[in-house]
């Protein structure tokens, strides 16, 4: 009986001695409670199972039943226990020792004197499954593998942890045997020498660590060094062939032709390996320096398309999982501590996530800097005008704070990457940490004093006093002289509340008005006045996309026409909700028709802003007048 007196490796070695993993539960505890009593007074340890034997049995019974080891079951025959890895284990202590191995087949069932359940070996035919095997990343869940090899020469059983590494160092001593026990190193060295042509050195050297070292042949073949994979190509294939040529093999002979087998597969398969990972990082080089490109912001739809400098996809180089492990890994890990990830996820608020290389965050800030401006400032340039127009101010025209908090309130809305970015309190820390670098910040991507971010209208160029006497150029002379349009507003004002009263249903006793019925007499009474002499509705809207839609493309202007067709339709049927009692001015359609304009950037980018207008608003007097369905 063992020396350990644990009870999974008492059942275990009462097991082994009946030769059967099945153990009647009526006959172990007797045997187990009268052994310790004999053995006790000369090992003590075994005291504790003298007494109350069976108690204690069942207690640790159910312990090593909950980890899995054993399944106990009951029947009319009484309580059995059942030893799950039983099998596995004695196929496990066939390799305790290596030497005594080196000079024989690999052990298989009739060699161990086992008859496996089925359930329990996975076959593997050593050329075409192993390879294959190999690959898989999943743990294996058959406890035991069965290698067949080719042309009758017997089957290997290998627990399945040992696969790959430990299976090559019991094949690599077995080359090691065979080599010592043939003496053959030099008829080795002078067949493969031809072969070997340049690499004489290594040839000798890896023979020698065969010989002495063959443990350290491991790490040659784990890295799929092209030496190697040569050596051992042609190495095995010169064993196989002269082992081939003997009507009937010695022991150690068999044992080292499986042994080759073994090493020619794996060498092969570490090769692939190490191309692999090889072209993976080549492809993740190509990944870097397109995340360094122009716009420096991708969604990982665009990152799926990324493309190296011969035209050929990315993905494919390498997997979606090894992408996203790639990308989780760079977004949560350092290079150097201390130190940010070197990529940074931006989370706008359409649910878009735009991944950006940290070197590259401040040029993306100038970038958007550089395309918002002139958004931002023909959005501010409309809404002032329509404010002096109407002889009213607002104190952004007069102060740099509320300024900003209004330039602020158009990037929210108008550019969300760089919203999310100024709100982000990485952008900060990575302007610190790239300030203080060695190569430091050029003065055109400092966008902090201190730990305070610039005023936008400083970050922008956008100067108040100046965009605000652009604006007032473009206005007749009496908007700009402050007695004539305060007396001015002063009376519009006036006349407005008289008209309001007026006008209220309240007031009156009259049926209000109907506002939608008001919108396509004022529609009917704008379509006269805006279409010119000699054009129809349709001829002058083509005329007017034929200005603001200049694309090359047909079809490319077409969609872009059908895009912007919906754009409006949406925000006016939007509008419409919004308004369904509000009074109808003059100046409605002009509204409605600077509203739609505003609410997207994508029409704030089109050239022709004054064509796109005009569009709009007749496209909108088409769709009141019923011309073309809502």
């Amino acid at each position: 009986m063992p020396q350990k007196t644990d009870l999974y490796t008492i059942l275990y070695s009462f097991a082994r001695k009946q030769n059967s993993p099945v153990i009647e539960m009526d006959v172990f505890i007797p045997f187990l409670e009268k052994y310790a009593k004999r053995i006790c007074e000369e090992k003590p340890e075994w005291t504790r199972w003298t007494e109350e034997t069976g108690t204690r049995v069942w207690v640790d019974l159910n312990h090593i039943a909950e980890d899995g080891r054993v399944t106990v079951t009951s029947g009319e025959a009484g309580n059995r226990v059942y030893l799950r890895h039983y099998y596995a284990e004695q196929v496990k202590e066939a390799y305790k020792n290596a030497d005594e191995l080196s000079g024989r087949p690999f052990p298989d069932e009739m060699s161990l004197n086992l008859a496996i359940p089925k359930e329990q070996i996975k076959p593997l035919d050593i050329s075409v499954d192993l390879p294959r095997f190999l690959g898989e990343l999943q743990q294996e869940l058959v406890p035991i593998i069965k290698l067949v090899f080719p042309n009758e020469h017997g089957e290997a059983l290998v627990p399945a942890p040992m696969i790959p590494f430990t299976l090559l160092e019991f094949s690599l001593i077995k080359i090691r045997h065979y080599l010592l026990r043939h003496g053959n190193k030099e008829y080795v060295q002078h067949r493969l020498a031809p072969q070997m042509i340049g690499k004489e050195d290594y040839l000798r050297e890896i023979l020698d660590q065969i010989l002495i070292r063959p443990g350290d042949c491991l790490n040659d073949l784990k890295g799929g060094r092209e030496a190697a994979f040569y050596f051992w190509a042609f190495f095995c294939n010169l064993v196989r062939q002269d082992l081939n040529q003997k009507n009937e093999l010695l022991l150690e002979e068999q044992g080292a032709l499986q042994a080759v087998y073994i090493v020619e597969v794996c060498a092969g398969f570490f090769k692939a390996k190490a191309a692999r990972i090889k072209e993976m990082e080549l492809a993740f080089k190509n990944f870097e320096l397109e995340m360094e490109k122009p716009p420096y912001y991708f969604s990982r739809e665009a990152i799926a398309k990324f493309k190296d400098n011969k035209g050929v996809p990315l993905l494919g180089q390498y997997s979606q999982e090894e992408l996203d492990a790639y990308i989780k890994k760079r977004t949560t890990e350092p290079v150097t501590p201390n130190e940010l990830p070197d990529f940074v996820f931006l989370h706008t608020g359409d649910g878009t996530a735009w991944l950006v290389r940290k070197t590259k965050i401040l040029h993306l800030c100038a970038r958007l800097f550089a395309e918002t401006r002139p958004v931002i400032i023909k959005l501010i340039s409309r809404r002032w005008k329509k404010l002096l127009k109407e002889f009213r101010r607002e104190d952004a025209m007069d102060d740099d704070r509320d300024f900003d908090r209004l330039i602020a309130a158009c990037v929210a809305e108008y550019a969300p990457v760089l919203n999310v970015l100024l709100q982000d309190r990485k952008l900060y820390l990575i302007h610190e940490e790239l300030h203080s670098s060695e190569k430091g910040l050029p003065g055109s991507l400092r966008f902090f004093n201190r730990d305070e971010l610039l005023p936008l209208w400083t970050l922008l160029m956008i100067k108040r006093k100046q965009l605000i006497g652009d604006v007032k150029l473009l206005m007749p002379f009496w908007y700009t002289l402050p007695v004539i349009s305060g007396i001015i507003a002063f009376f519009m004002n006036l006349g407005k509340k008289k008209q309001n009263r007026r006008e209220s249903p309240e007031d009156s006793g009259g049926k209000p008005a109907d506002p939608l019925r008001e919108l396509r007499n004022a529609a009917a009474e704008a379509e006269a006045k805006l279409i010119p002499g000699g054009h129809t509705m349709e001829t002058y809207l083509e005329e007017l996309i034929s200005r603001w839609g200049k694309l090359v493309n047909k079809q490319s202007k077409d969609n872009l026409v059908a895009d912007v067709n919906s754009l409006i339709r949406d925000r006016l049927r939007r509008i419409l909700r919004s308004r369904k009692n509000a009074a109808v001015h003059q100046d409605t359609l002009d509204n409605i028709t600077n509203s739609i304009m505003d609410s997207s950037r994508g029409l704030l980018k089109i050239s022709d802003q004054n064509a796109l207008y005009l569009y709009i608003k007749l496209y909108v007097i088409k769709l009141f007048t019923g011309k073309v369905s809502m």
